[in-house]
C-alpha cells in the first residue's frame, strides 16, 4: 500500500469493510471523493447497479453489508437488532441523536425502532441509489 496518512488508512479499511473491495478500488473511490468515506461509498454502489451485472454485485455486496451488523446470525439471520443498528449508524458517521437516523430506518423498512430487516437494507438503499 502506498504511503497513507493514518485518517485515510482509516478510511480505506472502513470502505472495504463496507464494500468488501481490494484496498486499491477503496483508495481510488476515497481519492475520487476527498477522502469523504460516504460520498466514495455512495458512489461505489451507484457505479456498481448501473447493469443487470452489477446489480447483482451490488445485491451480493449489500447482503455481505448486512451480515457484518447482524446480533444474533445463529437465530435471526435476516435481522439487525437494536445493537447492530446503532453500530452501523455510528460507523456511518451518524449520531443516534441526528434527524436524519429516523428518515434512515424509514427508508430501509425498518418494522420497529433500531431493527433492520434483511430485505429492507437491501431493497432499500437499492431504491435510494
Amino acid at each position: 500500500m502506498p504511503s497513507y496518512t493514518p485518517t485515510q488508512k482509516s478510511a480505506i479499511q472502513q470502505f472495504t469493510g463496507f464494500t468488501h473491495t481490494k484496498e486499491s478500488v477503496a483508495a481510488k473511490q476515497l481519492k475520487n471523493h476527498n477522502w469523504n468515506i460516504e460520498q466514495a461509498v455512495d458512489a461505489y454502489f451507484q457505479s456498481n447497479n448501473n447493469t443487470s451485472k452489477d446489480a447483482s454485485s451490488g445485491t451480493q455486496t449489500l447482503n455481505k453489508l448486512f451480515d457484518t451488523y447482524r446480533d444474533n446470525p445463529k437465530d435471526e439471520p435476516d435481522t439487525i437488532g437494536v445493537e447492530g443498528s446503532m453500530h452501523y449508524l455510528q460507523d456511518l458517521g451518524l449520531s443516534l441523536e441526528e434527524p436524519v437516523v429516523l428518515a434512515i430506518l424509514t427508508e430501509l423498512g425498518a418494522p420497529t425502532m433500531g431493527e433492520l430487516t434483511r430485505q429492507g437494507f437491501v431493497d432499500g438503499w437499492k431504491r435510494l441509489r
